[in-house]
């Protein structure tokens, strides 16, 4: 098997995943070219013994060995010392060399002279001598693949062989598959045993050989094959492209390679015929109920448990196939009247609609709508639980079975929407309206078929003005009914992305007054979502409340469509379900429903940066961003990078955020999609205040919209109001500085989330007069509560001591100082930790010193001149009162200031008092 990818070097083999058994592999050669040896590589067809082997033969070589090979053969299994004459053919030139009973025993065993065949102790003798003259000037490796189908004559010298090599410099490196014997004596060479591949090489090799797969088909190949190499390369080059792209349903049982089909079926042909039958319904079916009924003919599967091809417990009446791909064997095996047939007994035998309504449709001869109607009410079912991969899968197979082409062609759309929206699988969406449009033209005005284009046209070669007309007119002309109300929920979400990303007040009009048109027929999440997400600023308490109940309601839901929109609801006012959207994200990541998780990861990031996880943020953000690569997103990929560029920014990493907006702008400008510098304005407004560019920082902030106003639509401002309010403030611009602070309080955001309090009480502290201004910073510094936010946090005591310091209050100012330097240092937020550090040297101390290291070395002489000094007194006040020099004094003070950390006269009194040697005066 060549399948498992590797490279070698002169002292190592190397093979994905391989690194135990290669480093075993490698010590085996070492040692056995100096002093000889023997080896046994065992593991299950396909495991990747072969691609060991060659990479082992590779190191030998680089060592300096001669390495002589041979591969045992199913239909040379009868033919006497085939094996060895396969092995040493190419040395067979050195024979005269030998003694000639030795090489006479040889060239007659090995068919190169007639005459009678040697007795097996003599041909080992003269095998060994062969060898060991073989390997008198140079290290000889012998190795022998898939020993199980060598000969036994071969196999039974090779096995004597085996154990008589030390001291020749002669390796023996053999493979054998699992199960099957031979007559090569396990006790003749240590075994080396392949396990199937960890999950980590298992993805990597999956995704070397096959760069292009969908995620959830990638997921299906890795539970199908097991962490066999062979299964990972060759599964998926029996799949159709549209397959392959998430475009066509996945059968419940791969298709196998005619490679695969090969190495497993051989074990499969030979059971009795009702062995089959029963191992066809496990292998179709799986449910208890159908298991019952299998495990219950013990007779019949007795054969199949011998065989090891699967394992039964019949408490409580489990069968498990010992790997999957014999289950696809089975299935392969099987002829399309025995599958049909089985089918129909399983539908007989669940009790489950939904599995019926599949196992029906699989049995069907031909369109049946009935099973197709049935099969759209288990989609529906099926996408309620999560499983958006399965929901589209039975849409298709219910396409297929749609007598009436109108009625395919809306369930293609249907799929193709699903596909695009919330599965993940674009390309495949793309092909699913191209089918939908064959099977009928007529389908491109419908509601489904616009959705389902808009979206593929976010992602791909489309702009937001094209996308937005196209749904604005299927909207429009759609009769609001109880059985439009899915479809038309689905429409106005991906006009919500449109009116978004497009980023202009005149996109909203056409979406809120659908809302507003279609508010009977909408969930309670979308409406709510509509509101509270589209213009957060507006939320009334109504709708908090509601939103609350939602979020509260979302334990244990299993939809990630209904987690999602309540999520959405909730990201700008600061309703969060954590636990909901991480098991959306761990889903989706895990071949589930794509699209959903890119905005679960998004939201999760924003929430981590937020409360100061920046950590977790960022991790949370690159998961995105690899999903949206992968996926062709590029439309989330705004929301993906906007946590990593806001880190970036908090962090001055300005090279950064260029190389991303330059990859975001190129992609979204000629697309008319303008929320983007909306996007980066935030960004750039933040790496301008971290940098002490305010007027900068200003600038980018008023470009989003004018302070002192609260646009609808612009959701972004809703959080940046500290943001812009510090950079007005410290750019002198004061009076607007005001104006925004007035108008959060007029709009009442403080209302809205216990953040964006923080926010507009640290807001109003920033621009306090200078009689007031303590009474307003004191209360939130001091409030525990506000730890929850710990940037902002550390931003306003910042201020707040720069603030004391301008006003000479040192010692009030240094706590404060102290405080952002240790909360902006847990953050990796260096420049402002930097900023922190510097306003508290300049108070009089460093943030580095400890309680107890200024003063602590004062003598008692030093101490009382400090005193002196720190009321005013001159050198020479100070030199009459202590009958000392004032060249004395000032040498006394000299030394005095490094220890107490200060530089200068006047900030003595302080240093002091934090020694506790002197209370603060007025």
């Amino acid at each position: 098997m060549a399948a498992h990818e590797s490279h070698s070097d002169a002292n190592h083999v190397s093979v994905v995943g391989r690194e135990r058994e290669a480093a075993a592999l490698t010590s085996f050669l070492e040692t056995a070219v100096r002093d000889g040896g023997a080896q046994l590589v065992t593991g299950q067809p396909g495991i990747g013994k072969t691609e060991l082997l060659n990479a082992a033969m590779r190191q030998a070589g680089s060592m300096g060995a001669r390495v002589l090979r041979a591969s045992g053969s199913e239909y040379e299994t009868e033919l006497g010392f085939a094996g060895l004459h396969q092995l040493l053919l190419p040395a067979a030139g050195s024979l005269p060399e030998l003694p000639e009973v030795h090489r006479a025993a040889l060239a007659t065993a090995l068919g190169f002279e007639r005459g009678d065949p040697p007795g097996r102790l003599m041909l080992t003798s003269a095998l060994l001598a062969w060898l060991a003259h073989l390997a008198s000037t140079t290290p000889l490796v012998l190795v022998v693949d898939d020993l199980q189908w060598v000969d036994r004559s071969s196999v039974a010298v090779l096995s004597l062989v085996a154990r008589r090599l030390g001291g020749l410099r002669v390796g023996l490196l053999l493979s054998q598959r699992t199960g099957h014997e031979s007559f090569f004596g396990r006790e003749s060479a240590p075994e080396l045993t392949l396990m199937p591949l960890g999950d980590d090489a298992a993805v990597s090799l999956l995704r070397h050989h096959h760069p292009n797969l969908h995620s959830s088909v990638q997921h299906r190949i890795l539970a199908e094959a097991d962490g066999n190499p062979l299964a990972l390369i060759e599964l998926p080059r029996a799949l159709t492209a549209a397959q392959e792209t998430g475009a066509d349903f996945l059968p419940s049982t791969l298709p196998l390679s005619a490679r695969l089909r090969w190495l497993f079926e051989s074990r499969v042909s030979g059971l009795p015929e009702p062995t089959r039958r029963l191992l066809l319904l496990a292998a179709l079916g799986g449910e208890d109920g159908t298991m019952k009924v299998i495990v219950g003919s013990a007779g019949d599967l007795a054969p199949a448990e011998a065989s090891e091809l699967v394992f039964v417990d019949r408490r409580p009446d489990r069968l498990r196939f010992a790997h999957p791909l014999i289950r696809s064997a089975v299935v392969d095996l099987a002829t399309a009247p025995e599958r049909r047939a089985a089918h129909h007994r399983l539908a007989q035998l669940t009790a489950d609609p939904d599995v019926q309504a599949l196992h029906l449709s699989e049995s069907a001869l031909g369109p049946d709508d009935t099973i197709a109607n049935r099969l759209v009410e288990a989609a529906l079912t099926t996408l309620e639980r999560g499983d958006t991969v399965q929901a589209v899968s039975l849409l298709l197979r219910a396409a297929d079975l749609t007598l009436y082409p109108a009625e395919r062609a809306r369930r293609l759309a249907r799929a193709s929407y699903i596909g695009a929206n919330i599965a993940g699988t674009l390309d495949g969406a793309r092909a699913l309206l191209d089918r939908a449009r064959a099977a009928h033209p007529a389908v491109t005005n419908t509601l489904q078929a616009s959705t389902a284009a808009a979206a593929h046209l976010l992602n791909s070669e489309g702009d937001i003005d094209t996308a937005h007309k196209l749904l604005v007119g299927a909207i429009t002309h759609t009769e609001p009914d109880p059985h439009s109300a899915e479809a038309l929920e689905e429409a106005l979400g991906t006009l919500m992305m449109i009116c978004t990303f497009g980023g202009r007040q005149d996109l909203w009009g056409p979406f809120d007054d659908a809302v507003a048109r279609l508010a009977p027929l909408l969930t309670a999440p979308f409406r709510l979502a509509a509101a509270t997400f589209t213009d957060p600023v507006r939320s009334t308490p109504e709708q908090l409340c509601e939103l609350d109940a939602l979020v509260a309601d979302l334990d244990g839901e299993s939809n990630p469509v209904r987690v999602v929109m309540v999520a959405v609801a909730g990201h700008y006012v600061d309703r969060f379900p954590r636990d909901a959207l991480e098991r959306t994200a761990a889903e989706g990541r895990a071949g589930g429903a794509v699209a959903l998780a890119v905005q679960a990861l998004i939201m999760l990031a924003a929430s981590a940066f937020h409360e100061g996880r920046w950590q977790d943020a960022g991790a949370l953000a690159d998961a995105g961003i690899a999903l949206c690569e992968e996926n062709g997103y590029n439309l989330l990929m705004w929301g993906a990078q906007n946590p990593r560029m806001l880190l970036a920014a908090a962090r001055a990493d300005l090279e950064y955020i260029v190389r991303a907006r330059a990859i975001v702008d190129q992609w979204a400008i000629p697309r008319n999609a303008l929320a983007v510098r909306t996007f980066t304005a935030n960004v750039e407004g933040l790496a301008a205040l971290t940098q002490a560019r305010y007027q900068d920082a200003y600038e980018h902030y008023t470009s989003i919209c004018p302070l002192g106003t609260f646009p609808p639509h612009e959701q972004v401002m809703v959080w940046t109001v500290m943001d812009a309010v510090e950079a007005a403030v410290r750019s002198g611009h004061v009076k607007e500085a005001h104006a925004h602070v007035h108008a959060a309080a007029e709009a009442n955001l403080a209302r809205i989330a216990p953040r964006l309090r923080f926010l507009c009480d640290a807001s109003a502290a920033l621009v306090a007069d200078d009689d007031v201004y303590p009474n307003l910073f004191d209360p939130l510094v001091a409030d525990p509560g506000s730890v929850r936010w710990p940037f902002p946090l550390a931003r306003l005591e910042l201020a707040y001591g720069e603030r004391l310091r301008r006003d000479r209050a040192m010692r009030a100012a240094r706590p404060h100082l102290e405080r952002a330097g240790k909360l902006f240092t847990s953050l990796g937020a260096t420049p402002w930790a930097e900023r922190a550090e510097a306003t508290l040297r300049a108070t009089g101390r460093s943030r580095r010193q400890g309680a107890a290291g200024p003063g602590a070395a004062l003598t008692p002489r030093e101490r009382q001149i400090a005193h002196l000094a720190a009321t005013g007194l001159t050198n020479r006040q100070i030199g009459e009162q202590m009958l000392l020099s004032p060249r004395t004094v000032g040498a006394h003070l000299y030394r005095v200031f490094p220890k107490l950390g200060i530089s200068s006269r006047a900030a003595l009194r302080d240093a002091l008092t934090d020694l506790g040697d002197e209370e603060d005066g007025p």
